[in-house]
């Protein structure tokens, strides 16, 4: 029995060795709970009905067949995997490899920001929808030279209301791009919040590219079940999104991060997996305000970024 069998024998799990590893299933958890948006009446705690509409729920009338940048979704099942960091580091990798990059912030959190030095001032995707002004007022330059829209500071009523919005309009966000006049030589790069919400599923349903975040460890290796059956409706369609999972901050010299890489190979076969070394200069530099690059200089992460990077742009330069 290998080091890896023995790593998944402690959860009393077991996997087939099939060449690409696609019958290795593992169920540590249930699934994840859908938070559909439905509202509450705070005066008496009743439920109201999903198809009552907001005042500002105003549709954008769009065209759908009209040139459209390439857009990343970054996602993860798990939170504290580094989805926020990684969309930070590839936006100012693919602008200094001539790409025009937007990263766009769908995590109510609003971390963005800080990741990109943006002021927490300026006014972001949230308040600007809910008041049906034109994003193109929420553009930011950040590091890099890279456009950034944050999601901006709103409260939990205004969330609410939004959160309700793009549960009733799943092309919302597909309407709001189409209107910032971004040409296909643009990429935008989504940041969603972890789990499954309406952001993913507003983000999931305009990605040409998914990348699925993860870190070497048992909680994000249990999860996989669960990231299969959300992707599985958008994989299934005419023209699917490329999908990649993205093993982040991976430690070499430890035994249990390299036993968990071997597992998450078992489970996806090396054709959808992707690897970004740990480097503590990138969150330095991000703690800083500074491009996590600057500083980065040869290494296995700076590689790996690279690599990744390349793979972003690979659907625009191959005919």
């Amino acid at each position: 029995m290998s080091r890896t069998d023995d790593l998944l024998a402690l959860f009393g799990k077991s996997v087939s060795r099939d060449p690409k590893g696609r019958n290795a299933r593992l169920h540590f958890f249930g699934t994840v709970p859908f938070d559909d948006g439905t509202r509450v009446n705070m005066k008496d705690g009743s439920r109201l009905g999903p198809n009552t509409p907001y005042a500002h729920e105003q549709p954008l009338a769009f065209d759908e067949t009209a040139p459209r940048p390439n857009v990343v979704a970054v996602v993860s099942v798990n939170g504290g995997v580094g989805r926020s960091t990684l969309v930070t580091a590839l936006s100012c990798g693919l602008q200094r490899l001539g790409e025009w990059v937007v990263a766009l912030d769908l995590d109510p959190q609003n971390a963005l920001r800080q990741h990109f030095g943006v002021d927490h001032e300026l006014p972001g995707i949230g308040r600007t929808s809910l008041v049906n002004g034109p994003w193109q007022n929420v553009l930011h330059t950040g590091l890099a030279g890279c456009e950034v829209m944050p999601f901006g500071d709103t409260d939990p009523q205004q969330q609410d209301n939004l959160q309700h919005w793009l549960t009733r309009e799943p092309k919302w966000l597909a309407q709001r791009l189409s209107v910032l006049g971004l040409s296909e030589r643009h990429t935008v790069i989504v940041d969603t919040p972890a789990g499954n919400n309406v952001y993913l599923h507003q983000a999931l349903n305009v990605a040409d590219i998914v990348l699925v975040v993860v870190q070497p460890d048992a909680a994000c290796l249990g999860t996989l079940d669960q990231m299969d059956a959300l992707l599985a409706p958008y994989l299934a369609r005419n023209f699917p999104p490329r999908c990649h999972f993205v093993i982040n901050q991976l430690d070499e010299h430890s035994a249990f991060s390299l036993d968990m890489l071997e597992a998450f190979k078992l489970r996806l076969g090396d054709s959808l997996l992707e690897v970004v070394h740990r480097d503590p200069s990138i969150s330095e530099a991000l703690a800083f305000g500074s491009d996590p690059l600057d500083n980065l200089g040869q290494s296995l992460a700076s590689d790996d970024l690279n690599e990744l990077c390349q793979l972003l742009i690979r659907p625009k330069t191959t005919p």
